[in-house]
């Protein structure tokens, strides 16, 4: 009996330190893991610029980017097979500019221009982008210049974005083809259609948008009009044959003012038939719109990861040792939502969508290759995705909570 006992004793204390030991091995891989997800690179620019002359003794300066790429281990674009698109941080670092500026003969001031957002999206950070260096010997790899550099202001203003003229709209895309904000416009729409409705079936009722369109005018006093066609139908009691009705709202002279988009007067007009309620006006510039923004052909709306593209707002990063996303999903607005525009084979409602999806594709939810097969192959077909069951979800932040529920939100208002 008392060796039985003293044997379990001895198993009960191998066990202990067994225990013990996988506990301080998972807390150390921990720590490992928190130490890396944290870990900024600084580069020291200025380890990297040569100024003095060069081939034609003019005062010059020189970035050598191949140098940083070397000793941040990233791989190289004039090497066969590498594509700096690949590698948004390696993309940056090439197209870095310096702007040099002559302080007095011996002395010259360096500015180095960069995409810094990314770049430290991607774990780089500059030490600084401005100092004053000693002009001294050939730089090696810089162009020669005909003339000298001149003198300038020591703090450059960037050059900013112009605004979008106000006036009267022809399209319904800005200047750099993205959609415009029409939430107003679409609020508009469906309180007139909900207007009527409930006029004449109370709340029993069921829509249908059957079309939407931009029209802009040549000639006459309208300028332009957005359109937007419906079929409802409504059931009496013990009816065995729904009533429908057709009819179009239209929203009149849209116009951008101070940025935003305003209008003119609303009509709602009821037709006899569907098609009647879908022709289109002649002696007019006509847009069909898909789920209500401009079809953009050829435009790709998903980037080289399969994460939908907003305007001005990467979303995801190919780095030199695989793929890797922000782990905090940058905040969506209004704005960024509705500047996207519907691209071959998807609406805009149908971009939303994919939005929500890859926020839960982040953290490797399961689709089912039934009731989700659209998202089950496109997120499949990336190598970063992996199925896990349980899935990460729960450890989504607060801020793609907020872009689900927003995205949720424009994508029903749109649809409607």
């Amino acid at each position: 009996m008392d060796a039985t006992r003293d044997n379990r004793k001895r198993r009960r204390l191998r066990l202990a330190w067994i225990a013990s030991g996988i506990v301080l091995g998972l807390t150390a891989l921990l720590a490992v893991l928190i130490a890396l997800r944290g870990h900024k690179t600084v580069i020291d620019l200025e380890q990297y610029v040569s100024v003095g002359t060069d081939a034609g003794g003019n005062k010059a300066a020189f970035l050598d980017v191949d140098a940083i790429l070397n000793d941040l281990h990233l791989p190289n674009p004039n090497r066969p097979g590498v594509k700096a698109s690949d590698y948004p941080e390696v993309y940056a670092l090439i197209h870095a500019k310096i702007r040099p500026t002559l302080i007095d003969d011996e002395h010259m001031r360096v500015t180095i221009e960069a995409d810094t957002d990314t770049l430290a999206r991607c774990g780089i950070t500059f030490k600084t982008t401005t100092w004053e260096q000693q002009i001294k010997g050939f730089v090696e790899g810089a162009t020669p210049t005909p003339h000298r550099l001149p003198e300038a202001d020591p703090t450059p203003v960037p050059a900013t974005p112009q605004p979008e003229p106000d006036g009267y709209l022809d399209s319904l895309l800005d200047s750099d083809g993205n959609g415009l904000n029409l939430r107003t416009v679409c609020e508009t729409v469906q309180n007139e259609r909900d207007l009527l409705c409930k006029e004449l079936f109370g709340n029993n009722y069921d829509t249908t948008k059957t079309q939407t369109a931009f029209i802009v005018y040549t000639s006459g006093r309208r300028h332009n009009l957005y359109r937007a066609s419906y079929t409802a139908t409504y059931k009496p009691e013990g009816a065995t044959e729904p009533i429908a009705i057709y009819f179009t709202v239209d929203v009149y002279d849209l116009y951008r003012s101070e940025g935003k988009i305003v209008h003119g007067s609303v009509d709602v007009s009821m037709y006899d038939s569907e098609e009647m309620s879908k022709r289109l006006p002649n002696g007019a510039s006509v847009t069909k719109l898909w789920g209500g923004g401009v079809k953009v052909s050829g435009k790709n709306g998903f980037d080289l990861n399969g994460f939908v593209k907003f305007p001005n707002c990467p979303t995801s990063y190919r780095l030199a040792n695989g793929v890797y996303w922000s782990p905090t999903y940058d905040a969506l607005s209004e704005d960024m939502i509705w500047q996207l525009t519907a691209v071959e084979g998807h609406s805009l409602a149908n971009l939303l969508r994919y939005a929500r999806k890859e926020i839960y594709a982040r953290y490797y939810t399961p689709f089912d290759p039934k009731t989700e097969r659209e998202f089950y192959d496109h997120f499949n077909g990336y190598a970063w995705y992996e199925e896990r069951n349980p899935d990460l979800s729960r450890l989504m932040t607060e801020t793609e909570r907020n872009n689900i529920r927003l995205l949720r939100e424009i994508q029903s208002l749109i649809e409607k």
